[in-house]
């Protein structure tokens, strides 16, 4: 099987789990529907609960962990806890996953994740060893392979003190951006940047890159907290939970969202509120 069928595999498998439809949990298919639906919705404190939930209930019993649903629903886990800043136990989740995954799955994309979150941790051994295994493992050219020989030289000049602090500063950030998050004050270091290179240049280049990457990723989240505040208040009624994600919008994601829909759903909580139409 070669690796674009095992990872295809993969992810239909990921494909083929259905939405949660509410309820007690009483089995590994309603708990990988719950997850896979939680996960969809971008709720990953929901997802961290109902795993953790699950494990606790069933704590008597041996769990299969290398079966097929509940590796797909300990990587939904693992990447919510990175999505939340529980990043030490993403990291310890998914060295359990990458254990227990049979070998017909293709894995790169999982180690180099892997790889990413020892980095961010500042466990430059570990990374380092892990990124090394990426590279000997596969012969093939891809965007992975080239990150992850890219990490390994900068560590290396960060080790020799070869590196400048700049530099150093954009793979911290794409690395974060790798792991879907954007860390604090990377905005205001890439506009410091960017006011200081040479326009056109090699640096000014990077600095455009890793911008519009930013607002990708903030764009993405400002979505996904719309999202879950259209679910909770079509499906779930709770009003005052929307009213606290919308406030959230506004004062983290103006810039990237949609506020005249944001705007919109404020009047609609306040009128069920009690609260009039202003904010």
């Amino acid at each position: 099987m070669t690796n674009a069928i095992k990872k295809a595999t993969f992810l239909l498998l990921l494909v083929a789990i259905g939405l949660y439809s509410g309820g007690a949990i009483s089995s590994e298919k309603e708990l990988a529907d719950a997850v896979s639906g939680e996960f969809q919705r971008h709720n990953y404190k929901k997802v961290i609960q109902l795993y953790r939930d699950y494990v606790e209930a069933n704590a008597d019993q041996s769990l299969p962990t290398a079966g097929a649903r509940l590796a797909v629903v300990k990587v939904f886990y693992t990447q919510s806890l990175a999505d939340t800043g529980e990043i030490d136990e993403a990291i310890k989740s998914l060295k359990e996953v990458l254990a227990d995954l049979s070998p017909e799955v293709d894995t790169l994309k999982l180690q180099y994740d892997l790889a990413n979150l020892l980095f961010l941790q500042r466990r430059y051994d570990e990374a380092r060893g892990a990124f090394q295994k990426i590279l000997l493992q596969s012969s093939q050219v891809n965007e992975l392979l080239s990150k992850a020989r890219e990490r390994l030289a900068l560590m290396k000049d960060k080790e020799s003190k070869k590196k400048d602090f700049v530099s150093l500063q954009f793979l911290d950030i794409e690395t974060n951006l790798d792991a879907g998050m954007v860390p604090d004050g990377a905005e205001a270091f890439l506009q410091q940047i960017a006011e200081q290179a040479a326009p056109g240049g090699p640096q000014s280049d990077q600095v455009q890159r890793l911008q519009e990457r930013v607002k990708e990723v903030r764009a993405e989240k400002a979505k996904a907290l719309l999202d879950e505040a259209r679910r909770l208040y079509d499906k779930e009624k709770k009003y005052a939970n929307v009213r606290e994600i919308l406030e959230q919008i506004t004062q983290y994601y103006s810039d990237v969202s949609e506020m005249p829909s944001v705007e919109a759903l404020f009047k609609q909580v306040n009128s069920r509120l009690g609260k009039g139409t202003g904010r």
